[in-house]
């Protein structure tokens, strides 16, 4: 009885974490050059899917990371957008990252850390989290994400 109880909780927390409404995405966000502007997560909920990158710059997986997010940004930014979130408030760390990578898709700095529960929470960096254009998480990836399945995931999402 205990098990189908503790199964029941961790269904329904997972359930709770993949339908997140698109309200719920109320994450302040930073820019991190001065053509980035400050925005909030939720302002690109509905008009196209989103992919979102968490990420610290001093974790050499996001480093490794960043190539392949550069080519998934390449590929489906007219489709998509892609973002990269900085957990790290340091701007010169974010900013050595964005240069030394050659990121081309928009880097920004979280607010608040508290927000994140928003999304479900953040246990790991890079975390991955595509959205589809109706505000539901289609998936969230913790580690490097493989470009082959990410894109599959992408392009299902955007038909």
């Amino acid at each position: 009885m205990r098990r189908i109880v503790g199964l029941l909780v961790v269904l329904v927390f997972i359930a709770g974490v993949f339908n997140v409404k698109a309200g719920s995405f109320d994450i302040k966000l930073n820019g991190v050059y001065s053509k980035q502007k400050s925005t909030n997560l939720a302002n690109f909920i509905g008009k196209k899917p989103v992919l979102v990158v968490f990420f610290y710059p001093q974790c050499p997986p996001c480093e490794k990371e960043a190539s392949t997010i550069n080519k998934i940004y390449k590929k489906y930014k007219d489709s998509i957008f892609v973002l990269g979130i900085s957990l790290s408030k340091d701007r010169y760390d974010i900013e050595d990252f964005i240069d030394d990578l050659g990121i081309k898709y928009p880097i920004y700095r979280i607010a608040n850390k508290n927000q994140l529960r928003n999304i479900g929470g953040i246990l790991a960096t890079p975390t991955s989290v595509l959205i589809s254009k109706e505000g539901k998480i289609v998936c969230k990836v913790p580690g490097v994400v493989d470009y082959k399945v990410m894109s599959e995931k992408i392009s299902r999402c955007i038909k």
